[in-house]
This record gives C-alpha cells, sequence and structure tokens, in this order.
C-alpha cells in the first residue's frame, strides 16, 4: 500500500494514534504505522487509497498536511539516490505546473539554504511552469529535527542541516478540521460556563465516539454542552442531562428566552441535531430501556470547578422528605421556577464504576463509553478502572493524558462487548469503596476533589493491592496495545 506522510501537531502526542484509529474505524479503512517513533512532528503511516487520507485531512483536528511519501532518508544523498530510482513517480506531472515547499519540524530553516536544497532536485524532469500561487501540484520537502532550544540566530545556525531524517513527496492537502479550534473556541461561543471544555479537548473526545451522521450520543454531565457541539459536528444526534438545569438554560432575559445549550448549538449550525436536555439525577433518570445508544461521551465534575452531585442529603443530616414541602404561600416547593432538590457530593470512584454500568446497560453492542478521569500521576494503577463484564478498555500504549503535573486528566475509552443489555444500574453507594478504605486499597481518584485543593499530600492509606476484587466488578491488568 501506499505510504504517506502526516505532519502532526506537537500538541497533545499520546491523544493522536487513538484518533487516527478511530477514523480509520469509523470509515472502516486499515491504517499502518510505519514510523518508529510515533510522537515526532511526522509520522509515516500505510493506507490504501488517497480517499482515506482525504477523510484523515477532514477529521483528524491534530494533522496539520499529508503528503504522498516519495522518498526518504537520513541525509539527502540518501534521498537523492532513492529518488532516482523512483523516477517514474513523477511522470503524471512532468508538464503540470508545480511548487516545491520546504518545511521542518522543530526548526526553521534559512531561505538561503531553502533555494540552495530545492535546486538540487533539477533532476526530477519537471517541464511545467513553475508556480508559486496556484500550482496544479506541490511537491514537499520535510526535515525532521530533534527538539532543541535555539533562542539565537547562532544556536539555530549551527543546528541547521542536522536533522534526523528527511523525506520527499507530492502534498495531498491541508488539514482541515484544525480550523475547528478557532471556530469553536470557547472565547467565542454564545453561551459557556466555567467548565466548558475548549474546542481542541472536545473534538479529540468526540473523535472517540464514532461519531457518524444516523447515531444516537449521549451526555449525562452534559453542563453547558461543550461535548454534544464536537459529536453533532460530525452528525450524530445527541441529548444530555444534568442535574442542575442552570447550567443547561443559562440566563434567559430578554430576546433570549432559549437556554444557551440550544443558542450555542445554533451558532454552530446543529442545532437540528439536539434531541433534546433535560433536567435530571442520572441516578434518577427516566431512561426505562436499554440497548439504544451508540455512544456515551463526558466530562463527568470532579470537584476542581464544580463537584458531582446526586440527589438526596450528606451523611448525618435529615433524610429527604417522602411528601411534598407546602409554602406558606400555598404553593409546593418544588413547583416554584427557583427550586433547587436537596443533593449530596457524589464520590468520583462510586460515579465511575456507575457510569461504566450505565453504559453496559444503555449502548448498543460496539458502543462506546468515552469520559475524562482525573487522576493524581504517582498513585494512578491501571487496576484502578473498574472492568465490568460485557465491557472492555480501548488503550493504545499507555493511554491519552492531559498532563498537568502532580495530575493529570485521563481518557478513558470502552466499548461494550455484550451482544445483551443486562440489568439497569442500580446507582447504590458501592460499599466495596468504604471496603477498600478499611484495607488501605483505594482508586487513585478516590477524594480527587479534596486531594486536588490540599495539593495532592501523599496518601495515608497505603499501598494498594492489584489483588483486591470489588464486588460485582472483575478488576484485571490491560495488556499494552490496542485491545
Amino acid at each position: 500500500m501506499p505510504l504517506y506522510l502526516l505532519r502532526i501537531s506537537s500538541e497533545q502526542t499520546s491523544f493522536r494514534i487513538p484518533s487516527l484509529l478511530s477514523i480509520a474505524q469509523v470509515f472502516d479503512f486499515p491504517i499502518r504505522f510505519v514510523s518508529s517513533d510515533l510522537f515526532r512532528g511526522v509520522l509515516v503511516v500505510e493506507l490504501q487509497r488517497e480517499d482515506d487520507v482525504e477523510k484523515i485531512l477532514e477529521r483528524d483536528i491534530l494533522v496539520l498536511s499529508a503528503t504522498e511519501l516519495f522518498a526518504e532518508g537520513a541525509s539527502y544523498d540518501e534521498l537523492h539516490t532513492e529518488l532516482r530510482n523512483n523516477m517514474a513517480l513523477f511522470d503524471p506531472y512532468i508538464h503540470t505546473t508545480f511548487r516545491i515547499t520546504m518545511e521542518s519540524c522543530n526548526h526553521r530553516i534559512p531561505e538561503t539554504r531553502q533555494r540552495e536544497t530545492i535546486n538540487t532536485f533539477r533532476y526530477t524532469g519537471l517541464q511545467g511552469e513553475v508556480s508559486m500561487k496556484a500550482p496544479q501540484v506541490e511537491f514537499v520537502i520535510v526535515e525532521d529535527y530533534e527538539w532543541e532550544v535555539a533562542n539565537t540566530p547562532e544556536a539555530r545556525y549551527a543546528r541547521d542541516g542536522n536533522f534526523v531524517r528527511v523525506y520527499f513527496g507530492r502534498r495531498i492537502g491541508i488539514g482541515r478540521a484544525r480550523s475547528l479550534i478557532l471556530s469553536h473556541s470557547v472565547k467565542t461561543r454564545t453561551y459557556y460556563g466555567n467548565t466548558s471544555m475548549d474546542a481542541q479537548m472536545g473534538f479529540l473526545m468526540a473523535g472517540q465516539a464514532l461519531p457518524a451522521p444516523g447515531k444516537i450520543m449521549y451526555d449525562p454531565f452534559v453542563g453547558t454542552g461543550s461535548m454534544l457541539y464536537a459529536v453533532a459536528h460530525w452528525g450524530a444526534y445527541v441529548f444530555g442531562s444534568d442535574i442542575d438545569g442552570r447550567q443547561i438554560r443559562g440566563k434567559m432575559k430578554g430576546k433570549n428566552t432559549r437556554p444557551g445549550v440550544y443558542r450555542s448549538a445554533a451558532q454552530y449550525g446543529v442545532e437540528d441535531r439536539f434531541i433534546d436536555c433535560l433536567t435530571y439525577d442520572v441516578t434518577r433518570g427516566p431512561i426505562r430501556r436499554g440497548g439504544w445508544v451508540d455512544a456515551i461521551v463526558t466530562d463527568p465534575p470532579y470537584g476542581v470547578r464544580a463537584g458531582a452531585k446526586r440527589l438526596g442529603r450528606k451523611e448525618g443530616k435529615k433524610p429527604l422528605r417522602e411528601d411534598p414541602y407546602l409554602m406558606d404561600d400555598g404553593e409546593y416547593s418544588h413547583q416554584k421556577p427557583d427550586y433547587l432538590p436537596p443533593s449530596r457530593p457524589y464520590e468520583l470512584a462510586n460515579l465511575t464504576l456507575d457510569l461504566i454500568l450505565l453504559a453496559r446497560w444503555l449502548l448498543v453492542p460496539k458502543g462506546r463509553l468515552v469520559f475524562f478521569l482525573p487522576t493524581v500521576n504517582e498513585d494512578y494503577d491501571e487496576i484502578d478502572i473498574p472492568i465490568v463484564e460485557g465491557m472492555k478498555e480501548l488503550k493504545f500504549g499507555a493511554g491519552s493524558v492531559q498532563d498537568f503535573g502532580k495530575w493529570g486528566r485521563r481518557l478513558i475509552t470502552m466499548e461494550k462487548t455484550a451482544l445483551d443489555d443486562g440489568l439497569p444500574p442500580t446507582f447504590e453507594d458501592h460499599d466495596e469503596l468504604e471496603l477498600t478504605k478499611a484495607s488501605g486499597k483505594l482508586p487513585g481518584h478516590y477524594g480527587f476533589n479534596k486531594r486536588y485543593a490540599a495539593g495532592f499530600p501523599p496518601r495515608k492509606d497505603g499501598n494498594r493491592s492489584e489483588s483486591a476484587t470489588p464486588p460485582n466488578t472483575t478488576l484485571e491488568k490491560r495488556e499494552e496495545g490496542m485491545e
């Protein structure tokens, strides 16, 4: 199969391979990674058709450009030798207008050397006119350098030419999804809140859900809707829920009589793909049937800017009333427009297990659950992710992590392997967390919000054991690589 060179952003490098694999799965084409180092600024891949490359350019938010690879080498001598042995590659372009562009990763090439280097390709025999503005074909030279700080002109000139590898090929196109970072920027969004996901990360998450026209996707912690805008952009129908309807509605004064989530959806041209956004506690939701949602994609609140809540009262307080409360004005309290029901914290470890159990019931076979899990880097262990029978984690290498130093947000992607719906989750407080607390074997994300507020002090619960197996779940080590 033909080889192609992808120029990839150096941002979020741990997300790049899962993103490409997900695009290949959505459009059902094979992809093979040829590069030995998958985290450089250039990535060589093997694909069957150029149409597959176009799909990557259209969908992958990290891909800057794509080039059909003609030759490569550790030096220009190697590059020219390989290119001279494949001169037939130029036959379709002998008489077309063209230009040759020179690029580099982690370095700026002086213009004088660019001209000198381009002139060494005269042997290609191209007879068409050079067109710098609108060529029929563009050839590209790419030099790949190691990352190195070079703050002065002298330092840049000293390292010029000391590249790791050099590539030559025909440009196919520029990454068209990159513009979504600006067009969906939170700064220009009609409605957003302090927990809104930034556009780049939202689209990276959405890609893992495999969105496509006709699919139905759900966010049980919808907030201001960031996940749904990205998923709907790729054609999926979406709906969301949240225990706090104020996040969905925003301010609706004057002419703004629609909830804020819908105003932003209209801004992005996807309002017709929003089935609904509802206010309810996901642990007491109205859904009565499983096995019909294609993906659940969500960023659960974990207590940094907002904590997860569920209906009820905190431990030690009076239980919820069994009958409605009649106010002095003759109205029941829950009928007032500003009514907020009593709520209590929703422990992140409980929420994580409940979310996986919900996905096991609600998803179609091979449906995906995609969510962020905040983890303290020094405490995280793979066994922290509970694997429910019928669900498996999909992970490439060490996984996709947005690292903030002492902690990081780990993107968890799981697939429903079961063919049946199973039983709906009961959303009970899981006793096993108290049992593991007593024995000193807690998940690394247990009590994350408190540890964050305290500056991540060392755990006092001792070393956790991989042999701890909570009831109703199976904890197991996953092998590295994509399952």
